[in-house]
């Protein structure tokens, strides 16, 4: 409120350091948003509040946010959804969260480059939706991909210096698909970019109702690198 109304009250001067002090606010509120949620899921106390929900609305609503990640870095943003998704049995607050720190890290990661949303239905023993996130950033080694699921765990000193992050949001990224019966995989190459992608059942199957029962991922090995997400959605 001081910020938008700095103007109003004869006091421009005092717009930027309140703009500093609104960001570091922001980025508490993030680190305190993701250490209760990686506690709750550790603990077994994190319930989702599964719903059917259209896709494509839902979609919307994570780009139109993302939007203004892609400006920061001069980023063209770009999303393919394939026809007739339909709805899909989710926490749907929980499912944002995933993609909207998927995206923040694409963002934040490239610059004057691509970062691309594609959703799809693929098939794989059951049916599956697939979100993946690409982009064409600065990429990872094998070595960096290998310990990005850990928690507070980044790609190495220089990336955590260089972009900043609590590294911790991948990690509940990788809990919360768990819990909603799915996974999150990488593919990475140094210097060329890195695609996240997330499954969930189709169906809504194997959809926990508390990060106490569900352990085990049901898409595969996942490896991930560290969050840029500075606040929890």
């Amino acid at each position: 409120m001081m910020v938008k109304n700095a103007a109003r009250f004869g006091t421009e001067k005092a717009q930027e350091p309140l703009q500093r002090v609104n960001r570091a606010g922001t980025h508490l509120l993030g680190l305190i948003n993701q250490v209760l949620d990686l506690s709750k899921i550790e603990a077994g106390k994190l319930e989702l509040n599964p719903q059917t929900v259209p896709l494509k609305p839902l979609i919307k609503d994570v780009i139109d946010t993302a939007g203004q990640l892609a400006e920061q870095n001069k980023n063209r943003l770009i999303v393919e959804v394939q026809e007739n998704l339909g709805a899909l049995t989710v926490d749907p607050m929980r499912l944002r969260q995933i993609l909207l720190n998927l995206l923040s890290n694409a963002c934040k990661f490239t610059k004057q480059g691509e970062v691309a949303l594609r959703v799809r239905k693929t098939v794989d023993g059951r049916n599956w939706i697939e979100f993946a996130v690409a982009d064409t950033g600065i990429g990872m080694t094998p070595e960096q991909q290998a310990k990005l699921f850990e928690e507070f765990t980044q790609a190495d000193s220089t990336t955590a210096q260089r972009y900043g992050g609590t590294g911790l949001g991948l990690a509940i990224t990788r809990k919360l698909a768990h819990m909603m019966g799915g996974d999150v995989t990488v593919q990475s190459a140094l210097g060329k970019g890195s695609t996240f992608t997330v499954r969930l059942p189709a169906d809504g199957g194997l959809l926990a109702t508390s990060s106490s029962e569900s352990t085990t991922p049901q898409a595969g090995n996942a490896t991930a690198r560290d969050s840029g997400m500075e606040a929890a959605p």
